[in-house]
């Protein structure tokens, strides 16, 4: 599939926790069926693959998930119930400098990297191609509440999920003649589940008492119509002065959360994936393993490979 008359090919590899690991699977068959990809982009755990088979260590990340127990997981996940997010961060961002050889994306040139983060304040995507990659994985895998929001050039960035489930039209803009987008979550907003996921992660712990405020006011604000809840959305934001001084404002984790409860408010359509967006679209059949399971990436990998192994004839003809 090499040559000058060879359509530009991007993938855009969506979010979906530990699912995402299927998308292991779809760059080995693209790569064992000699399909070059000329552009990559990615969101939440679509970037970290993404970023791994970039940065040449798609066989390190393979092998990490590979051998994944719950107690690795919670090795990896450095909990607190202070500070900016539920997990510290610190030893994500240990992961994403040896899952990146602690490469800027300047420095990848056989294939051009790209993430998707979301804008807090807007609710719309933003795209990150420049500095350092490990860095670029943190913002774009921040899910309100859990993780740390990051500052990004002036904006106040976290999970690129939010914004573009599946970033084909990315990829597209990146220059792509020909998109092939690979879905590995649910059939709908991908903060509605993160904020259903924060909200059960609270409610079971001794953060309940805490957030009990919180539960009562997105409930409160959920039985209102649209026009209504964005403005008393809007006006708790400002309450706590997380719209007009996020620059200097260090959010707790639960004013992260109200951040993402108030980015979903904008639009709760935003980011939804559709098969027209792009020319291949590929649905490893992953659903009904749960997100943060990490007892099944074999199963994942090999899913993310069959599906593809299916969509190779489609993949030809539109090159």
């Amino acid at each position: 599939m090499r040559g000058k008359d060879r359509k530009k090919l991007g993938v855009a590899l969506g979010g979906g926790i530990m699912r995402g690991m299927a998308h292991i699977g779809v760059l080995e068959i693209l790569e064992e069926k000699d399909i070059p990809v000329d552009i990559l982009v990615g969101c939440s755990s679509g970037a970290i693959v993404a970023a791994a088979y970039a940065c040449g260590r798609i066989n390190e990340l393979k092998k990490i998930v590979l051998n994944l127990d719950k107690k690795d997981r919670r090795r990896v996940l450095d909990f607190r119930l202070t500070g900016e997010g539920l997990i510290k961060g610190d030893k994500l961002k240990s992961f994403f400098g040896f899952l990146t050889a602690e490469k800027n994306f300047s420095d990848i040139n056989h294939v051009k990297l790209a993430f998707v983060a979301t804008d807090a304040n807007t609710g719309k995507e933003v795209v990150i191609d420049r500095g350092n990659i490990a860095e670029a994985l943190e913002i774009t895998t921040a899910l309100p509440g859990l993780a740390p929001l990051k500052r990004y050039q002036g904006k106040l960035l976290f999970d690129g999920g939010t914004a573009m489930l599946v970033p084909a039209k990315i990829a597209y803009e990146l220059g792509a003649d020909r998109v092939i987008g690979v879905d590995v979550s649910a059939n709908r907003s991908i903060l509605t589940r993160i904020v259903g996921d924060v909200r059960e992660l609270m409610q079971k712990s001794r953060l309940k008492k805490v957030a009990k405020p919180v539960f009562w006011m997105q409930n409160k604000m959920l039985n209102l119509d649209e026009k209504k809840f964005l403005g008393k959305a809007r006006e708790l934001m400002k309450r706590i002065r997380l719209l007009d001084d996020f620059e200097k404002h260090r959010f707790n984790f639960i004013e992260a959360y109200l951040i993402g409860l108030r980015a979903i408010s904008a639009d709760y359509r935003r980011g939804l994936f559709k098969d027209e967006d792009c020319d291949v679209a590929i649905h490893p059949e992953v659903f009904h393993i749960k997100r943060v399971d990490v007892a099944h990436s074999a199963e994942m990998i090999k899913e993310g490979r069959r599906a593809t192994a299916d969509a190779i004839p489609l993949i030809k003809k539109i090159l």
